[in-house]
């Protein structure tokens, strides 16, 4: 099994306030999603929210599972931080996929 880990980020919609990388081939069923979204009304939290969504397809629960106990949408004040956590996320969740196919 081939996965490239490396996260390629692409701006989506016109203003590009929202940029999405891909580990696999999330819409045939097969990999994870990263979304990155700015969100300029939470800076409490951090303005940016990172999404990480497992794709529903036959395998999808050798990807692991993200729910709320697992904070698959998490804040940041800084946008490279949340860059930064999501290539590590990306990073074990390859490394464990290829481990256990």
């Amino acid at each position: 099994m081939d996965i490239d880990p490396k996260l390629n980020w692409e701006a989506q919609g016109e203003y590009g306030a929202h940029e999405e990388a891909i580990v696999g081939d999330f819409y045939a069923g097969f990999g994870v999603r990263f979304s990155l979204e700015h969100r300029p009304t939470c800076y409490r939290r951090g303005p940016y929210c990172l999404l990480v969504e497992v794709a529903h397809g036959p395998d999808h629960v050798k990807w692991g599972c993200f729910d709320d106990a697992d904070q698959p949408q998490r804040y940041y004040h800084k946008k490279a931080n949340a860059i930064e956590e999501a290539q590590s996320i990306a990073d074990v969740l390859v490394r464990d996929r290829i481990k256990y196919p």
